[in-house]
């Protein structure tokens, strides 16, 4: 009988993705856990350019949490990641303000318009782990395919109780409302989700209170990093 794989090579092969995940999975929590306090989780696509409203806003926010010493994660990328970590560091500060978790050798990501520290991962289940594990608030700006699975990923290990409630703020009315409109009138009357699932986010174009909220939860928080 035909086998793809022998048992012994396929062991040794999980053994060494294993390994290796392990490792840098542990880089990353080291420095996560040098922050001085619970950060905030800015999550966006990759392909936004600098003159897009949300790029400005993402920056904007970044810095707003930064100088009230709550520090930013990020996927380490351009785009809104980007924006978010130059605005976060762009606060003088002697902690930490902004950490970029990233992929090894994606191929969109080239030089940085500014400089912040980045670790990375060796694939993107470490990556998103480390940027949804810590962190007490979530910023979700316009994005394709990763910053959908960020999301969702997000909002079902809040719904399941695998994750504490957290603030959500989805950033862009226009942007997100075919994404609401999908859970109120197609999910929703299927008994697919529950009302309350659709309260574990807030929609809104205002960075104020998207500020708002995310601050009043990391500050909650500021000493429970781990």
């Amino acid at each position: 009988m035909f086998k793809y794989l022998s048992p012994i090579k396929a062991y040794f092969s999980l053994l060494r993705s294993l390994w290796r995940m392990s490792l840098h999975i542990l880089r990353g929590v080291r420095q996560i856990t040098h922050l001085e306090r619970a950060p905030v989780t800015i999550f966006g696509g990759h392909l936004l350019k600098s003159g897009s409203i949300y790029m400005n806003q993402a920056r904007d926010l970044a810095r707003m949490l930064a100088e009230h010493g709550i520090p930013v994660l990020t996927g380490g990328g351009p785009g809104i990641m980007e924006a978010a970590s130059c605005g976060a560091v762009s606060v003088k500060s002697k902690v930490i303000t902004t950490i970029g978790i990233s992929v090894e050798g994606l191929e969109n990501e080239g030089e940085r318009a500014c400089k912040f520290n980045v670790i990375e991962m060796d694939n993107f289940s470490a990556r998103k782990w480390l940027l949804i594990r810590y962190s007490r608030g979530f910023a979700v700006f316009p994005g394709g395919i990763g910053t959908l699975d960020e999301l969702m990923e997000l909002l079902t290990l809040i719904q399941t109780k695998k994750l504490p409630k957290a603030p959500i703020v989805l950033i862009g009315v226009a942007y997100w409302q075919p994404f609401v409109a999908w859970m109120t009138e197609s999910a929703l009357p299927l008994g697919l989700i529950l009302p309350e699932d659709i309260e574990m986010f807030t929609l809104t174009d205002d960075i104020n209170e998207a500020f708002t909220l995310l601050k009043v939860r990391a500050q909650a928080h500021s000493s429970d990093v781990l």
